[in-house]
């Protein structure tokens, strides 16, 4: 733990139950929503078949910011789900991407992975993991700073739970898909809360069992073509096209999660966590986190493009639809503050891309071995790399054996991104000595910049060119670009403290926490980076 963190906590500790009245204007419960992979041109595609209180309660009487960015690379879940209430990006927070090569250890390590906590609520590895590898603090840590505030977060991810919450929320959630159950560690508690175990009795994913997903909407009402070129397939299916069947007890826990019902599970699952954490019922406001994840595991096997895409966003529009008129029922939607954001959007398959004139192409997954053959012929053989993978465009040179054939750092590194360039699939390519010394240009040397955490990044970072697919895969589409259709995420605020209407002001992930902190009144995170929208906000 740094000295900030220890000093930081100490003053948490020392002021525990010295917390601030809410203002007057102080809503009850505020609840942060992220929505995995939710590009903002669905918003504004799939509009018309939103219901009244879904997304169209936030578009039309909340604060609809439209030209909401993400301002680093890699635009991934890890670091959007750690950056949107903290307000810094991976230079402040640490999360470089949703896992990474540790230099310390020389293993690749997950973003929340702990193996100094025990799981809870399952015997299997899944529920060991925490906050531990996250810098600073969140929005999460501000509100039981300042009002005592009850933090609960769930998510069918371990990363969408995590990092949004904070260091010491009351309780944070997330799916193990081996067992079909819903699990925490010992950071947070030693057992799982009764309202949990009875969730978790209820065996949801069990009842998902042959159940059809088939489109909501009538097919004519669905742009382009269910057979899109570059689509893969859900787990267990031989086609691309609609119907969909679920089918748990042949593929396991895991088959509905890039369906509509696992939006369903998580919505449900935070229908039980405001009844049995009676959230929004105290004299303070409390947060609930919740982040849907289902939509990301739909986009990277069938593209943004696609029957099964629209159908998602509609159909998880009516389940925010049941979360909104269920905290009407029981608190008042007066007395709720709502943020929704996306960590990130989707590129197009490449070969959808190529089909409309784009230059589409999939990298292919070998560029690593291609290049250590280069460096092979060119220097002589050699353990060059500590990582023979590419990591969210980092290359981790191994220092040791350029000593040992004394060969210059700064050579070498020309040398790589002279061989990145050359292959047609990078557009840039940026050293750590031009990143250290804030070298850079544009906005996509910004985005790299921010993105650069000096202890944990690489020696070098590539940046893709527009609409590269890096990996191995053959069919379906990724994310972690700079360019706009990885970066534009919708931002909606609503509650009393905001202006509603459309604003086109530029606005990114990292305004959110002190746009936020500043309609709560309160101090936004020590790491935030970014600045409040004084526009929207109903008394500034």
């Amino acid at each position: 733990m740094t000295k900030f963190n220890q000093v930081f906590w100490v003053l948490v500790a020392w002021l525990g139950l010295s917390v601030l009245p809410a203002h007057a204007q102080a809503p009850k419960l505020v609840v942060a929503i992220v929505v995995d992979q939710l590009r903002y041109d669905y918003l504004e595609r799939f509009e018309p078949h939103f219901s009244t209180n879904g997304f169209r309660l936030l578009m039309e009487r909340g604060a609809f910011m439209t030209f909401g960015r993400y301002n680093y690379v890699p635009t991934v879940t890890g670091p959007g789900h750690a950056s949107y209430l903290s307000g810094g990006g991976p230079a402040m927070h640490g999360i470089m991407g949703n896992s990474w090569f540790d230099k310390k250890t020389r293993q690749d390590v997950s973003c929340v992975s702990d193996s100094k906590v025990q799981s809870v609520g399952t015997t299997n590895s899944s529920g060991k993991a925490s906050p531990h590898r996250f810098i600073g603090a969140t929005m999460a840590d501000q509100m039981r700073l300042h009002f005592g505030s009850k933090v609960i977060s769930a998510s069918i991810k371990d990363r969408g739970s995590i990092l949004a919450a904070g260091k010491k929320p009351a309780g944070a959630y997330w799916y193990d898909a081996d067992t079909g159950r819903f699990v925490t560690s010992s950071y947070y508690m030693q057992d799982l809360p009764s309202w949990v175990k009875e969730f978790n009795n209820r065996q949801l994913p069990q009842s998902y069992e042959g159940r059809v997903w088939e489109r909501l909407l009538p097919e004519d009402s669905y742009h382009y073509s269910d057979q899109g070129i570059g689509e893969g397939r859900l787990q267990g299916e031989t086609n691309t096209v609609f119907n969909h069947i679920v089918a748990v007890s042949t593929n396991g826990f895991d088959t509905f999660y890039s369906t509509p019902f696992g939006d369903h599970l998580t919505t449900e699952l935070g229908l039980a966590a405001l009844k049995g954490e009676a959230l929004g019922q105290g004299q303070h406001p409390d947060l609930l986190c919740l982040s849907f994840s289902s939509l990301d595991g739909c986009g990277h096997i069938f593209g943004p493009y696609s029957h099964e895409i629209q159908d998602m966003v509609v159909r998880l529009d009516r389940q925010l639809e049941r979360l909104f008129n269920h905290l009407e029922q029981t608190i008042g939607m007066d007395n709720v503050t709502v943020v929704l954001t996306s960590d990130h959007g989707v590129a197009p398959t490449p070969e959808f891309a190529k089909a409309m004139g784009l230059n589409g192409t999939r990298e292919g997954g070998n560029f690593m071995t291609d290049l250590m053959a280069r460096m092979d012929q060119e220097y002589g053989a050699g353990k060059y790399f500590l990582s023979p993978s590419l990591s969210y465009g980092n290359i981790f040179l191994n220092y040791q054996t350029l000593k040992e054939k004394q060969l210059a750092p700064t050579a070498v590194m020309s040398f790589i991104r002279d061989y990145a360039l050359s292959t047609g699939f990078y557009q840039a390519c940026y050293t750590r000595e031009q990143l250290l010394d804030g070298r850079v240009s544009g906005w996509i040397g910004q985005c790299v910049l921010n993105g650069f955490n000096a202890e944990r990044s690489g020696d070098l970072v590539l940046v893709n060119k527009p609409f590269a697919i890096p990996g191995s895969s053959k069919t379906g589409t990724t994310h972690g670009s700079p360019y706009s259709y990885d970066s534009h995420v919708p931002i909606l605020f609503y509650g009393k403290a905001f202006k509603p209407g459309r604003y086109a002001d530029e606005f990114y992930i990292t305004d959110i926490a002190a746009t936020l902190a500043s309609a709560l009144r309160i101090e936004g995170p020590p790491g935030s980076i970014g600045k409040p929208c004084v526009r929207i906000l109903a008394t500034p």
